[in-house]
């Protein structure tokens, strides 16, 4: 498995405003196709639309997962 380390990245790339990681020792892209990222040390999520998010320790994010009734279909949320 290939995986990308990156610095001060934006963890939501299908988001129309991202979502960005800060002060983090290092972020990991895990899988690209489902926007899932390992982010080590202390950091701050920091958005447009949403409040900024102190995480004090090392986390796992990914993209939230929704069903959609109308296509009867779970798929990645959307701003």
């Amino acid at each position: 498995m290939n995986t990308e380390v990156l610095s001060g990245v934006n963890v939501a790339p299908s988001s129309t405003s991202g979502h960005f990681i800060q002060e983090a020792e290092n972020v990991v892209n895990l899988n690209v196709a489902k926007e899932t990222f390992f982010v080590e040390g202390d950091s701050k999520l920091v958005t447009k639309n949403h409040t900024t998010l102190v995480q004090p320790k090392s986390c796992l994010i990914t993209t939230q997962v929704v069903y959609n009734p109308f296509s009867k279909m779970f798929e990645n949320s959307k701003d």
